[in-house]
């Protein structure tokens, strides 16, 4: 292969931008998180790693370098100091980074939008961003945690909050892999026809129905991949780490179930909450692979909208 383009997702040369059918945005967003840290290097790690990945992928059978046609976006910079907003709390740091994320991804619907994280509060401005009307979208959420939660250590926008903020907006969930959520949580996944909960010690019974459900998916769809709703075996490194997650092929088989054989149309998808380990190689790579796969199995679904579809 030529020289590496470290910049861009698996070292490949770019098409440029206005030539690419997906788009990989950075977003170090770390402003929230509750427990461990260290969400913000998540892009770059990712990036870094994913120069040692194959470019083909046996499972797909995609060859990079033939296709899709992808380009990697510079990292959308985050206000460092929540008190260059006079706000000690952060909330309105986020706010404003949330509105950015939005600013920046309205203009690129046209595109399949592919987003490295940061925390999963990023998710909010990710997946509205990409739709007009929120209650068109269903939002499929890879996760230990439900994340349905009002408010978050006071915070009303949080990592911990994101799907709840997702939900009243009008989106659809289907979560999988959760085992981590308070009462209150489990009471509004329960009564509420909007949500499907598919809770992780319940998956060796239910995981037919999780894979029929995906299948069935309609309209348009946005994949959120939290990488601690991986077990800790596969990807140790993220800040609530938490156990009994999903396997690596459990992980693809939602991938697939979502991506290729649903009529859905995907119009985005993120990996959120990976941490850098701090003694490479770690599991930096695996989470550059589940990028890749990501990327793989939206380019051969191929019913994407706009310039997004194979062809």
């Amino acid at each position: 292969m030529e020289e590496l383009h470290r910049d861009q997702l698996l070292g490949l040369p770019s098409p440029g931008k206005e030539d690419a059918d997906a788009l990989i945005l950075p977003l170090p967003l770390e402003k929230t998180v509750s427990y461990g840290s260290g969400t913000e290097g998540g892009p770059h790690a990712i990036l870094e790693a994913s120069c040692q990945i194959e470019t083909f992928d046996e499972q797909t059978r995609v060859d990079f370098e033939r296709g899709p046609r992808f380009h990697t976006l510079p990292p959308l910079a985050v206000v460092k100091s929540s008190q260059d907003l006079g706000d000690p709390s952060g909330e309105e740091a986020v706010e404003h980074y949330l509105q950015a994320i939005e600013d920046r991804i309205r203009p690129l619907r046209d595109r399949f939008i592919l987003s490295l994280g940061g925390e999963h509060t990023l998710t909010c401005a990710t997946a509205t961003a990409l739709v007009d009307d929120p209650s068109e979208l269903t939002v499929v959420q890879i996760d230990a945690h439900a994340d349905l939660i009002d408010r978050l250590d006071g915070r009303r926008w949080s990592h911990g909050t994101v799907m709840r903020r997702l939900w009243e907006r009008g989106c659809r969930i289907v979560q999988l892999g959760i085992r981590s959520l308070s009462r209150e949580e489990f009471e509004l996944a329960e009564s509420d026809d909007r949500i499907s909960t598919y809770y992780a010690h319940q998956l060796p019974e239910r995981w037919p129905n999780a894979l029929d459900e995906l299948r069935s998916l309609r309209g348009k769809v946005y994949l959120t991949v939290d990488v601690d709703g991986l077990d800790p075996s596969v990807i140790p490194s993220t800040g609530t780490p938490q156990p009994d997650g999903l396997s690596w092929r459990q992980t693809l088989e939602i991938v697939r179930a979502v991506m290729v054989d649903s009529p859905a149309t995907v119009v985005g998808a993120d990996v959120v909450e990976f941490v850098p380990s701090p003694h490479p190689p770690g599991c930096d790579i695996v989470a550059a692979r589940l990028v890749a796969k990501l990327l793989a199995n939206w380019y051969v679904g191929g019913r994407n909208e706009g310039r997004g579809t194979r062809g």
